[in-house]
This record gives C-alpha cells, structure tokens and sequence, in this order.
C-alpha cells in the first residue's frame, strides 16, 4: 500500500471515530436524566397543590417562626415538585402588599424570559438537584446544588452541570445561568411575611448559586429575627433547621 493511500485510509478511520464520537456524545447529552419527571398537573390540580403547599408549609412555617423555639422544617421531593408544577398557582394566590405592585411569580417569568420550562427536582444525599428542560433544543439541564456553612453565612455550592447526562464545564451554560439568576436578582425581603411568601425561596435559592456566601440571619419584623443554622438532605429529605436570634449581630 504507498504511504498516498495509507494517510487517505488513516483519515478515513479519523474522520469516522470522530463522528462516532460526536455522535454518543449528542445521544448522553439529548437523553433527560433518570430522575426528572416533572410533574404534569392539571389546573385543577396545579390549584390544590398551590393551596395545599402554602396551608402545610406556609403557614406551618410562619406558626413555628413566631413560637420563638428552633425548629426543623421539612420538605420532601414529592413536595418540591408539587411546588414546582404549581408556581404559577401560588404566585396567583399571592396578593400584593398594600401600596406595592405585586412581584408574584418572580421565578416562573424569570424561568419564562431564560427560555427554560418545566422544572423538576431531585434530592440525593447532600446534593438538590434542580433541573430545567430548555424551550427551544428539549435538552435537559441539570445543576447540583450544595449548601455550605461557614459561622452566620451561608453559600449555596454549583457543585456540577450537565446537559442531558453528560457533564459540561460551567461556562458553556454561563448564558442560560445568567439569565435565570438575573430574573430573581431582587432577592425576596423576608420581613412582615406571610405565608404566600414562603414561595420566594426557590428565588433565594437561584439568586445565590454559585455566588458568594450570604448571611443566614432573616428579618421577619423588627424585632423578630432567625438564623438558618443549617440546611441538610438526606433521606429524599430537605431540611432546613432555624433558630431564634436573640439580638442582631453585625455580619460580614
């Protein structure tokens, strides 16, 4: 064989392990996650769950905030993505506050103008895995969030992205990350909250992935402070466990 035909041959056998591999590397990306089943709702549906996560989170929240004692608050996956298929829902059954323009909804828009839909989440040990299916591709992106203490500050952890199952270096979604933080960039204010506000943490969630630390103190009034001391998963499990702040402390 001369040295013509066997450089064409190499090629040849080049060019198709290349396109092999593009190939299983378009197939890993395009194929969604074992875990995301969002939930499909219908609007009756999507109307008791919204009620059912402010009567039994929102308002079970909001009492054990003003018993003045730590608690634990609990939220489990099937909740989460009950949560989730019912944003819309629960930003309707969030009323305004006197003299303000309401800011119901600030993640479903925000999930809206990035281009994402359908959100669903996973709770492994350590590890809350949220994930989005993007409008145009149908391509699954997935983000797996830990939260890290360090004394009164807290920072929310991009541990890992992928599209589909394959993990991607995070600059490659920085686009779509950008675009969905800077929809919920107003971070909520947490004082004289109502149950309906308790949607508002899937926002402080997105708006500090990734970021810096941020403080755990929370002012739910002038006088009435807590701190979240910390946030586990386990179990299928997310919880949070707050306490009361006897007096505010300067953070850094």
């Amino acid at each position: 064989m001369t040295r013509k035909k066997t450089v064409g041959w190499t090629a040849l056998v080049f060019l198709f392990v290349l396109m092999f591999i593009i190939a299983v590397i378009f197939l890993i990306a395009s194929s969604p996650p074992s875990g995301y089943r969002p939930y499909q709702l219908t609007q009756k549906e999507r109307k008791e769950a919204a009620k059912h996560f402010i009567d039994h989170h929102g308002f079970v929240f909001l009492n054990k905030i003003m018993e003045n004692q730590p608690f634990t608050h609990t939220l489990t996956e099937s909740d989460l993505n009950m949560y989730l298929a019912s944003l819309d829902e629960i930003a309707f059954l969030k009323p305004a506050k006197r003299g303000e323009q309401s800011d119901s909804g600030e993640v479903f828009r925000a999930m809206d103008k990035a281009g994402l839909a359908d959100p669903a989440v996973k709770l492994s040990d350590g590890v809350v895995t949220l994930m989005v299916q993007t409008k145009k591709a149908r391509k699954v992106i997935s983000f797996d969030l830990a939260f890290e203490f360090d004394d009164d500050r807290m920072r929310v952890s991009l541990k890992q992205v992928r599209i589909g199952r394959m993990p991607v270096p995070e600059f490659i979604l920085r686009g779509s990350i950008d675009a969905l933080k800077k929809g919920v960039k107003n971070r909520p204010q947490m004082e004289e909250i109502r149950p309906e506000d308790f949607d508002a943490m899937l926002a402080g969630l997105i708006a500090a992935m990734g970021e810096d630390a941020v403080p755990t103190t929370l002012r739910f009034s002038r006088k009435r402070l807590r701190k979240i001391r910390d946030v586990d998963v386990v179990d299928g499990q997310l919880n949070i466990y707050i306490v009361p702040v006897t007096r505010e402390t300067p953070e850094d």
